[in-house]
């Protein structure tokens, strides 16, 4: 949890990969993941009318969506 925060606050993926024992594609699939949690959420908050929440997680989304880890590869699709 910690390194997918410091990613969001902007910090690099190889500052990051120090705060974890846990593999580098796991921590990208991680992030990956949370995206499409908050890409849902999102789309709830639209469907209720929810303004704050849809600006939260669109806000949230693009503070993650950055650098390798979203970079497009052979081996991971991104939905």
């Amino acid at each position: 949890m910690e390194a997918v925060y410091q990613w969001a606050e902007g910090m690099s993926f190889e500052q990051i990969i120090h705060l974890t024992d846990a593999d580098e594609g796991a921590i990208v699939r991680c992030i990956q993941r949370l995206d499409d949690i908050l890409r849902d959420i999102k789309n709830a908050g639209e469907i209720i009318g929810d303004k704050t929440l849809v600006e939260k997680m669109t806000e949230t989304s693009a503070a993650i969506c950055r650098d390798i880890v979203f970079h497009q590869s052979l081996y991971v699709a991104n939905n």
